[in-house]
């Protein structure tokens, strides 16, 4: 627990300062409300009401008991998340986890006989090993008795492809005898660009005891050569402005050292650490209970206009830091002022450190090849499917959550951690925080807690909280689009 700190206010004209009697050496500018105000010459007496209500919330003081109360809430649902019971996937996996073993095949059986490095630039597999990694998928919702009628059929043909067994058979062992396959109706989705990679197995097998229902075989090529573009197209240019990126290297290496040797200034730097654990997590409770009630009502209205759940999903990103921003400034220009938020932007160490990211990211994938992912699905969403999934995607995962969670982790925590145990010790344990709060699988808690660090030792270099947004911004970005290209943009 922090002691109370003593606060010396001295008469001058220049801007007032409060010296930390345990740290002399930094100062924290408090801010003034009118330009001529009166200049306190010595600490009120208690019960008299500070002029300056900064001086109010630097003197806050939470017990130690009371910090701990929230932290073992906050504890008790996390250990729910990674520990608790497991009562089955989510809602709309089994469909996600569909829509991506689709998407994978075509592009694979698409890019069978391009080049090692292409298919590697366009982030796919060869067509084995497509095959393979869906069964596994397959196999993991079968167990968890996840598995729909058209999740069986699916399982069956790409068992059959992969162990070249009768397909009509495996389909009759799979459903129990509920085979309710419709040709007709399949082979013209599949010339109207809806149909699926395993329906296309279907109809060609079908085909062969019956004459064709209708000409689906050239749509069904010419939409899986428009998807082989797509990720080649979008994939590289990830690559290209990675490739770009270590041009500006050096200036981004420069600056990131310049972070490891920062010291806290302005006003933020008087907050006590126990300040800011309590006003992040109470801005983390909040979010907690807001998000589980939005949960409920949106369970219970399930034909809600696409633009009701980016509202609502909005508010819900926005609570926590105006919650923080409340609890720690008494105007929206001293928040930009005192957390940089109207700084300029370093475009250059921005692109660099992308570029350092990408290449990390890339070692991390190799690291964790082997190990099985927790998500069937691949951690797409059914929010994001269409043109309204994409203005989701980019509202909320572009552009809202970039802001907020920059405000509520570099902003409030880490700088908080960052006055009490110094720059390095304090990016380690935010950008912890920041990955835990994820609940992504082992690669994905090691990539976000990269991101994490890069984007504390980047605030404390720049003192500027618009560039972390910005490089989230991008970040984040140079994942949805590919992904929303990839996997949730219709081919025809």
């Amino acid at each position: 627990m922090t002691p109370s700190r003593q606060l010396k206010i001295s008469v001058s004209s220049e801007p007032r300062k409060i010296h930390h009697s345990r740290q002399p050496s930094q100062t924290c500018n408090l801010p003034t409300f009118r330009k001529h105000a009166p200049i306190i010459e010595h600490a009120p007496s208690p019960g008299t009401p500070s002029r300056n209500p900064y001086r109010t919330i630097l003197r806050r003081d939470y017990p130690e008991p009371f910090i701990a109360l929230l932290a073992f809430i906050l504890g008790i649902w996390l250990w729910d998340h990674y520990f608790g019971r497991n009562l089955g996937y989510s809602p709309g996996t089994e469909t996600m986890a569909l829509v991506k073993a689709d998407r994978d095949l075509r592009l694979a059986d698409a890019m069978a006989e391009d080049p090692a490095w292409l298919r590697w630039l366009a982030g796919t597999d060869t067509p084995v090993i497509a095959r393979e990694n869906t069964l596994t998928v397959f196999q993991k919702l079968a167990i968890d008795q996840s598995l729909s009628l058209q999740g069986l059929e699916a399982f069956a043909v790409l068992k059959s492809q992969h162990e070249n067994l009768p397909l009509q058979h495996l389909m009759l062992q799979a459903t129990g005898g509920r085979m309710n396959f419709d040709f007709d109706l399949a082979s013209h989705e599949l010339a109207n660009h809806r149909g699926t990679w395993w329906s296309a197995r279907i109809v060609a097998d079908m085909e062969q005891e019956m004459s064709p229902a209708s000409q689906w075989r050239q749509t069904y090529t010419d939409d899986s050569h428009t998807l082989r573009n797509r990720a080649i197209f979008v994939r590289s240019s990830v690559w290209a402005l990675c490739l770009a990126g270590l041009f500006f290297l050096p200036t981004c290496l420069h600056t990131l050292g310049d972070g490891l040797r920062a010291k806290p200034q302005g006003y933020s730097s008087g907050w006590p650490l126990s300040l800011g654990l309590v006003v992040f997590l109470c801005a983390t409770l909040a979010w907690i209970g807001f998000t589980l009630l939005l949960e409920i009502g949106i369970g219970s209205l399930p034909y809600l206009h696409p633009a009701i759940g980016i509202f609502l999903d909005s508010a819900a990103r926005m609570l926590p830091p105006l919650i923080a921003l409340g609890l720690l400034f008494r105007r929206p220009s001293h928040a930009i002022q005192t957390l940089g938020i109207a700084k300029p932007i370093p475009v250059r160490a921005i692109i660099g450190l992308f570029s350092i990211l990408i290449i990390l990211d890339q070692g991390l994938r190799l690291v964790f090849e082997n190990s099985a992912a927790t998500d069937p699905g691949g951690g797409l969403s059914p929010s994001e499917a269409g043109i309204w999934g994409l203005t989701f995607a980019i509202i909320s995962a572009c552009i809202l959550a970039p802001l907020a969670e920059e405000i509520l982790y570099r902003g409030v925590l880490f700088k908080s951690f960052w006055n009490r145990l110094g720059v390095l010790p304090a990016a380690i344990l935010s950008a912890i925080v920041f990955a835990t709060l994820h609940f992504y699988d082992g690669y994905g808690l090691s990539s976000v807690g990269i991101f994490g660090f890069s984007c504390a030792i980047l605030y404390a270099a720049t003192g500027s909280l618009s560039a972390t947004i910005a490089l989230h911004m991008l970040y984040n970005f140079s994942i949805k689009f590919p992904e929303w290209l990839v996997y949730h943009c219709p081919l025809g």
